[in-house]
């Protein structure tokens, strides 16, 4: 993938295979919903543009009537592609999410809200933070990555009512969406730029942090983001357009509902802790092990293979606390498709590998956490085979 650092004079263009687009005409058409669009412009939006389009090869044909030809599919993942429709011939239809998932995790969020907003005791805010770190965390994600609905106001709205115990939810679509998935594990994304941080401190001063780095986690995601939001107005580089998403439509309304339903700040506290004690491992559990070079690889999806493992894939314990993501490869390679597609996925992924001697990591819980523990505290990676 080109990794061009565009000025900030491009920052109204869209940015695909080292090319350079305007696609403004064609956002209020676009069949995936404008937020999903307008997310790729002003950055290099090639892997948006590749893993977002599995139904479809119609999307470059329409890129070249804007501009330069785009270059021919890869087709290492073209042969992933086959699979996945050959799997789920019903398309999007059969790998949305279950209607009776939703459900329960709609189910989930109201007693999460319930016991933080109405309770507000120090234990039903505890509660509150392990629901929202594996049900709110999840509507958030998979609304975020439009997994939920065909619809896009279903997906906008699950994203923020997942994500309002813990801020904006634009706040997780610049994060998660943008900077993670744009650039996995490289210099632009923002959920290893701490790792790098943290390189340069001593041994003794990482020990000293564990304790604060649940909650400090979710104040990264939150409270800090609208400091990066509105006063940097940038996520690690990515400059923050306040018109997109309705940012500034949705900050009012959690500001106000915070500053009058919200219990006190030792409540906080106690949520922040609760979520961030299974947010902050099991989300960087498959990126903070792994930081491949590039240029090693010569086609993006294969660079999406080596930035990620596979973890407890035969696990539904790991599975439901890690919140869907024990199959980071494949939902790298297919963001847009449900987690409850991951398993099928996950045995095409694996054939394609094998055949094209691709390597691909699938390794125990007890490795992946005993690998980041490792990471956190030596600033190295170790072998994963």
């Amino acid at each position: 993938m080109d990794q061009t650092v565009f000025d900030e004079k491009a920052s109204h263009l869209w940015h695909i295979h080292g090319q350079t687009y305007d696609l403004s005409t064609f956002v209020d058409v676009h069949p995936g919903g404008r937020l999903a669009i307008l997310s790729a412009r002003g950055r290099d939006g090639t892997a948006l543009f590749e893993s977002y389009h599995v139904w479809t090869d119609r999307h470059r044909r329409v890129l070249a009537s804007f501009g330069p030809e785009p270059p021919p599919p890869d087709p290492f993942y073209e042969e992933l592609k086959a699979g996945v429709r050959q799997a789920f011939p019903l398309g999007s239809v059969q790998t949305k999410m279950r209607s009776t998932t939703f459900c329960v995790l709609c189910l989930c969020w109201c007693v999460m809200m319930y016991l933080f907003f109405f309770v507000r005791t120090s234990p039903a805010c505890v509660v509150a933070g392990l629901l929202m770190a594996v049900a709110g965390t999840r509507l958030a994600h998979e609304g975020a990555h439009w997994q939920i609905s065909r619809h896009a106001w279903v997906n906008r709205l699950a994203l923020f009512l997942g994500f309002f115990p813990v801020g904006p939810s634009m706040i997780w679509h610049y994060r998660h969406v943008i900077s993670h998935h744009a650039h996995t594990n490289q210099d632009d994304d923002v959920d290893v730029e701490y790792v790098w941080f943290v390189d340069m401190l001593p041994r003794w001063l990482k020990l000293l942090m564990i304790p604060w780095l649940a909650p400090g986690a979710v104040v990264e995601i939150g409270p800090k983001g609208l400091f990066d939001m509105f006063v940097v107005r940038a996520v690690c580089g990515h400059h923050v357009d306040l018109s997109l998403g309705g940012l500034l439509f949705e900050t009012p309304i959690w500001f106000f509902v915070h500053a009058v339903f919200g219990p006190s700040l030792w409540s906080y506290f106690c949520m922040y802790a609760a979520a961030g004690a299974i947010f902050m491992p099991c989300s960087q559990v498959a990126h903070a092990i792994l930081f491949p070079d590039p240029r090693d690889h010569p086609s993006w999806a294969r660079l999406q293979i080596a930035e990620s493992a596979d973890f407890a894939t035969d696990s539904k314990f790991w599975y439901h606390l890690a919140v869907g993501l024990t199959t980071q490869v494949e939902h790298h390679l297919f963001p847009g498709l449900g987690n409850h597609c991951s398993e099928e996925i996950r045995h095409i992924v694996r054939a394609v590998c094998h055949r094209h001697g691709v390597q691909y990591i699938d390794i125990s819980a007890r490795k992946a956490f005993g690998a980041l523990w490792h990471r956190w505290m030596s600033g190295n990676p170790i072998p994963l085979t």
